[in-house]
């Protein structure tokens, strides 16, 4: 089974810019940008992912990327080791994304 995850984290942390910075210079709401932060959509308009994009100077492609389950729980544990050092203080793991958002595409 393939999944869609959403890499806007990883775009936030190698631009050094955060969900507020999106939020004022998009316009979008608070509320969205934190649900396509955390994977919690079916849907985006091609406008928000246009106004995203612009914003973080990246492709529609760096912020959705389509993985298979093997690649999903690899992903996933590279991300909590990722966790577990930036709590030990690495400065490198600063800019590493700590969780995977895979969306769910489910009907229910």
């Amino acid at each position: 089974m393939d999944y869609l995850i959403i890499e806007l984290e990883a775009q936030l942390l190698k631009t050094g810019k955060t969900s507020v910075d999106l939020i004022r210079t998009t316009g979008h709401t608070p509320a969205n940008i934190s649900k396509l932060r955390n994977g919690k959509i079916k849907a985006i308009r091609l406008k928000t992912l246009l106004d995203i994009c612009v914003e973080l100077d990246c492709q529609p492609g760096d912020l959705i990327k389509r993985v298979s389950e093997e690649e999903l729980d690899d992903l996933a544990v590279e991300r909590a080791r990722n966790k577990v050092r930036r709590m030990k203080g690495d400065e490198d793991a600063q800019q590493e994304p700590t969780a995977v958002y895979a969306v769910d595409l489910s009907d229910e």
